[in-house]
């Protein structure tokens, strides 16, 4: 009963995870996300250092895209 339950409870935790790596973010949320200026990421963008979606219109990021970016 008790292994079900873990099974169970880390099968969740996983898909949670999942969820966050591959949600999309748009320019706003990069800079709460990161701490850096609209100015800042619209250069790394500029300069080919942060990928970006633009699709849609927007300007859309993965968030594994702006982790890739922060650390190097």
């Amino acid at each position: 009963m008790n292994f079900e339950i873990l099974a169970m409870l880390e099968e969740i935790n996983n898909s949670i995870k999942n969820i966050m790596t591959n949600r999309w973010l748009s320019i706003d949320e990069v800079c709460k996300y990161s701490a850096l200026s609209k100015s800042t990421i619209n250069r790394a963008i500029i300069r080919g250092e942060l990928r970006v979606s633009k699709k849609t219109g927007k300007n859309l990021f993965k968030k594994e895209w702006v982790d890739s970016f922060l650390n190097g």
